[in-house]
């Protein structure tokens, strides 16, 4: 779920969460959705773009386990630092 996640275009995120994919990616030192112009499964991109995917979605766990962005979703506070769970 997280690699769909970091992998889905800003139009269709949002402003708050385009923002924050953006973010992610930024962190990362990765180019925005790892260059992927169309969606495509994990499964179906090249080792590059896996290996791309899965580090953007580390960064993702933490950034938010260090408390520099705040998970959406009706999961992210499992993503949270333990102090800041609900």
């Amino acid at each position: 779920m997280l690699l769909d996640e970091v992998s889905m275009v800003a139009s269709r995120a949002g402003p708050g969460a385009a923002a924050l994919l953006h973010q992610i990616w930024d962190a990362a030192d990765l180019p925005f959705r790892a260059g992927l112009n169309l969606w495509r499964p994990y499964e179906r991109l090249g080792p590059a773009r896996q290996e791309a995917m899965l580090q953007a979605a580390a960064t993702a766990v933490q950034l938010a386990a260090n408390g520099r962005i705040t998970p959406c979703g009706t999961l992210g506070s499992a993503l949270q630092a333990a102090s800041h769970r609900r």
